[in-house]
């Protein structure tokens, strides 16, 4: 097993590395924090949704805005290459993914920038400008996430994907749920669990294999996910009560179809000021499913 997961680590690197202009870390007292590079220009950093999805799922974004801009691609802790020792709730929660986007703010000499995330990421972007609003530039949003852990919230979440499954994948992702609950599903199961699920988060179902392979490009990191949501909800996670702490300019790129688009249209709602752009026939990979339209969107907010 260490074995493949050391193959596994050069084979990102080396992925990243044909995309990327150079990749580089920071030595930390859990281990490095790595972080790529791509372009020239004024800089953005690039957040990358889950939490726990690997960088590569928006190196193509980095990629993109390297033509225009120098974008820095992180690898967030408890992702890819930056696991931390140990890796349990002392090491993973947003006070240190926040710490850490100041600590490469820092060890880039930069003393504002332009933040661009999404789902997640946008999550973790907000909540910076708001820790520290005067080294914002501007906030570039995809598709955001919660912006408060509330059962009503993720109740919608879930009743949003579901009425989007026909009867068939109805039956099965409540039999495949209730086989994972009880850890009794198989390698295959969980496959075709993710593949319902996916399926309900894309405007195109005609795509769903070719979006797959850009959504899963690399395993997400599943105990940081279940340490950064345990983190989330144990300490009342309520953007609403601080997100006017960042004054600065905020623009919020959605899928038109996305199950989780409520979530934009109350951001807008507590934080009015903010920019709204719609990707029609979208849901919430707007990156994947109207490239073209989500790039001149992106590139119009920065």
């Amino acid at each position: 097993m260490r074995k493949f997961s050391i193959l596994l680590t050069l084979l990102l690197s080396a992925t990243l590395l044909s995309f990327s202009q150079s990749t580089d870390s920071i030595r930390t007292a859990w281990g490095h924090l790595y972080y790529h590079l791509y372009g020239k220009g004024e800089p953005v950093i690039v957040l990358s949704g889950g939490p726990g999805n690997s960088c590569l799922q928006q190196a193509e974004v980095a990629a993109e805005l390297g033509k225009t801009h120098q974008a820095i691609l992180l690898e967030q802790r408890g992702t890819g290459l930056s696991v931390p020792t140990p890796m349990d709730s002392t090491t993973v929660n947003l006070k240190s993914a926040v710490d850490d986007l100041r600590l490469l703010m820092d060890h880039l000499h930069l003393s504002k920038v332009a933040i661009y995330g999404h789902s997640w990421g946008a999550m973790l972007a907000m909540n910076f400008a708001v820790a520290y609003p005067q080294r914002v530039k501007k906030l570039v949003l995809a598709c955001p996430g919660y912006y408060k852990f509330d059962a009503g919230f993720f109740t919608t979440h879930i009743n949003n994907l579901r009425v989007r499954m026909g009867l068939h994948e109805i039956g099965r992702y409540d039999s495949l749920d209730k086989k994972i609950a009880a850890h009794q599903a198989t390698k295959v199961d969980s496959a075709e669990y993710n593949r319902i699920i996916r399926m309900s988060y894309i405007y195109d179902k005609t795509m769903i294999d070719s979006i797959l392979k850009k959504i899963d490009v690399a395993p997400s990191n599943t105990t940081m996910q279940m340490l950064m949501i345990q983190d989330l909800s144990r300490t009342h996670y309520d953007l609403s009560k601080t997100l006017s702490r960042y004054k600065g300019p905020m623009y919020l790129i959605g899928g038109a179809q996305d199950a989780l688009s409520f979530y934009t249209y109350e951001l807008k709602q507590i934080h009015p000021s903010a920019v709204l752009y719609w990707v029609q026939a979208s849901g919430h990979f707007p990156m994947f499913e109207q490239q073209k339209a989500f790039f001149e969107t992106l590139h119009k907010t920065l």
